[in-house]
């Protein structure tokens, strides 16, 4: 899970520093945010279920809005499968605990 995320956020900075891609400084700020709360969480070791849902949703639809206004170039649909693989793994983990 942690790949994922470290990839959604080397993306983020490609993204930011290539003036082709249209997006909201604010929202690309809000997912960077949010990827990297998941990604400390998780490198501290705490538990998976502590990762706010309501967030990973934000982040989704914000990921989604940036594909589809860049015409799901690849940049960005490399976020979005980068975000699809991290909240598979979640949902598998958090699937996994209920048990």
């Amino acid at each position: 899970m942690l790949e994922h995320l470290t990839n959604i956020l080397k993306d983020i900075d490609l993204l930011l520093n290539d003036n082709k891609y249209k997006f909201d400084n604010k929202k690309v700020n809000t997912v960077r945010e949010h990827v990297q709360s998941f990604k400390e969480s998780l490198e501290k070791g705490n538990d998976i279920s502590l990762i706010d849902l309501l967030k990973v949703k934000e982040v989704s639809d914000l990921i989604y809005e940036l594909n589809s206004d860049n015409l799901f170039s690849t940049l960005t649909d490399h976020i979005s499968n980068e975000l699809y693989a991290f909240e598979f793994l979640l949902q598998e983990e958090l699937k996994r605990k209920e048990i």
